[in-house]
């Protein structure tokens, strides 16, 4: 990784765990979405809201202090890593509905 690169990442890391906590950053960190029981309409609404509020970080706290903990966690994997979003709708389109 690029000395660029590295700062960069550094800076995000340390940009999630402000937002999100230790906890959640540290769970973001070694969970997989495929672990985590979230509506992925739900995480993107979520990371829409975040992106919305951008320069406005105390607003951005309250949309996270408002998720249950897998959303929340999901949401910074999703931050952190932009890929992970594709993977997790990917995930939403594979699994069948329940129908009543």
């Amino acid at each position: 990784m690029e000395k660029a690169e590295q700062t960069m990442s550094e800076s995000i890391d340390s940009e999630l765990t402000g937002l999100f906590g230790r906890w959640t950053f540290a769970a973001a960190q070694v969970r997989r979405l495929d672990d985590l029981k979230v509506d992925p309409a739900s995480v993107q609404a979520a990371a829409n809201q975040i992106i919305q509020e951008r320069g406005h970080p105390e607003r951005q706290r309250a949309i996270v202090d408002a998720l249950d903990d897998d959303t929340a966690v999901a949401l910074c994997i999703w931050l952190r890593d932009p890929a992970n979003a594709s993977g997790l709708l990917k995930q939403a389109r594979a699994k069948s509905r329940k129908r009543g």
